[in-house]
């Protein structure tokens, strides 16, 4: 036993001597050592743990922001528990509305007031989720009273547990949520409302037309397809250019709103030609992120919220613009057309986009989809009669060209497609997104004749 323990001295002695060596003589393999001694974390773990885009961890890279404590011998970044509490604080700080500079300042005090102050603010964004959560309960049960139905005590948990007990598998459950949505989607919205969803947990339940349980994983997926395509939808700026030209008579800086901004493509087109501050609302984080840095590096005047479109908070008759490209249909035209109209200033302006048949009797195959994807489609002239029905006048209404969906949306959502194919290779929930996304690709190129995006200017009719 004496011996072993000589023995284990002696190679005590020789590692630490070797270690001492290898510092001073080679600090890169060192600092490659002393991370391979600790828990350290890939890029791709990080941004899976904090629902954060690997361009967006990359761009907190470049800033100084977040970077990683070293690489590895493959050169891949590796993040220590300690970056991944700096990132932890980074993203608290970014949804209590700091801006990215303003952070980086913070991190870097170390004032003892910025940390009580801080406890306080996380303290208080508990207590402020208690409340929505409780807020949203209520006003589901409200609605539902109102309704004349009585749904004391149903909830998510409670809804999960009988539609178990009634014996609905995953497919029942997923056919149930599709026809729901097919006959009365703004029923079904305000139901998922009312078992206390948030307004962005709604909205993915309906795109989806999957159980509540089974939602999350797949939003990743579809997230990770649209996160980081130029445009989330069809556009170009030519229809956006077209559409501002028509605006007439506008004050000298209008105050105009740009609802579902998503990455900005054209947000970023009416700050140039407005020479006006631009707000523009997203209920996505990662989408506003994008803008941001297009803000940054472009210098633009814009002012980016994280909002939802169906609780907006403004006074009525806060703008001269409401702009709208590819999400009006997000909360239902019908309901958009008479909720954002409570916005406007008199004479002023609604531009949307919007999904319309361009024929009266399109295709059996085009139909059918249709009526899977968008069973509220409707022609042009049927969107023209309802806008003037809610208030407004029409000053033009035009269609997008087939480049709008190829140049910035198809052609980069299918290259992008190849490589996440490979990347999640069966994984069912993954390929079951990329297979949507292809037949709707597929389905524009054999019908683009028949229906497309329609670009409407309304004003406001006093």
């Amino acid at each position: 036993m004496l011996v072993f323990h000589q023995c284990w001295d002696f190679c005590g002695f020789w590692f630490q001597t070797s270690i001492i060596f290898l510092i001073l003589l080679d600090p890169t393999t060192a600092s490659q050592f002393r991370l391979a001694c600790m828990k350290t974390y890939r890029i791709t773990e990080l941004g899976r743990r904090f629902g954060l885009s690997r361009s967006t961890l990359l761009y907190y890279d470049r800033i100084g922001l977040l970077q990683p404590s070293g690489r590895s011998q493959s050169d891949y970044r590796q993040y220590t528990q300690s970056d991944l509490s700096r990132l932890e604080r980074i993203c608290f700080f970014r949804d209590a509305g700091l801006g990215l500079n303003e952070i980086a300042r913070l991190l870097e005090s170390a004032n003892d007031d910025s940390s009580i102050l801080e406890r306080r603010l996380r303290e208080i964004g508990r207590e402020v989720a208690a409340l929505r959560a409780q807020q949203r309960l209520l006003a589901g049960l409200l609605k539902t009273v109102a309704a004349g139905i009585d749904t004391s005590g149903l909830d998510q948990e409670l809804w999960l547990s009988l539609q178990r007990a009634c014996g609905l598998d995953e497919a029942a459950l997923k056919l149930w949520h599709t026809e729901f949505e097919r006959r009365a989607p703004n029923a079904h919205h305000e139901f998922l409302l009312g078992l206390g969803l948030s307004e962005k947990e709604a909205i993915q339940v309906r795109m989806l037309t999957k159980n509540v349980e089974d939602n999350t994983m797949e939003m990743k997926y579809f997230f990770e397809v649209f996160e980081d395509l130029p445009r989330q939808g069809p556009g170009c700026q030519e229809a956006t250019l077209r559409a501002l030209s028509l605006l007439k008579n506008l004050p000298k800086k209008p105050k105009v709103l740009d609802i579902g901004c998503g990455c900005g493509m054209q947000t970023k087109i009416l700050a140039q030609e407005m020479k006006t501050r631009i707000l523009a609302i997203d209920n996505h984080r990662p989408m506003l992120d994008h803008l941001d840095r297009a803000i940054a590096l472009e210098k633009l005047d814009i002012e980016t919220r994280e909002l939802s479109m169906i609780d907006m908070p403004f006074d009525p008759q806060s703008f001269d613009v409401l702009w709208a490209e590819g999400s009006i249909f997000i909360i239902g035209l019908a309901r958009g057309l008479k909720d954002f109209r409570t916005f406007l200033k008199p004479d002023g302006y609604l531009a949307f986009t919007e999904m319309c048949w361009f024929t009266g009797d399109p295709p059996t195959e085009a139909k059918a989809y249709m009526d899977s994807v968008y069973p509220d489609i409707k022609t042009v002239d049927e969107v023209r009669q309802m806008a003037v029905a809610s208030g407004y006048a029409v000053i033009e209404s035009f269609n997008l060209p087939a480049s709008a969906w190829w140049d910035d949306y198809y052609t980069p959502m299918l290259a992008l497609l190849q490589e996440l194919k490979a990347k999640n290779a069966r994984v069912a929930e993954a390929e079951a997104i990329y297979k949507n996304c292809e037949l709707e690709v597929e389905m524009f190129r054999r019908y683009s004749e028949s229906y497309g995006y329609t670009f409407f200017i309304l004003q406001k009719t006093r």
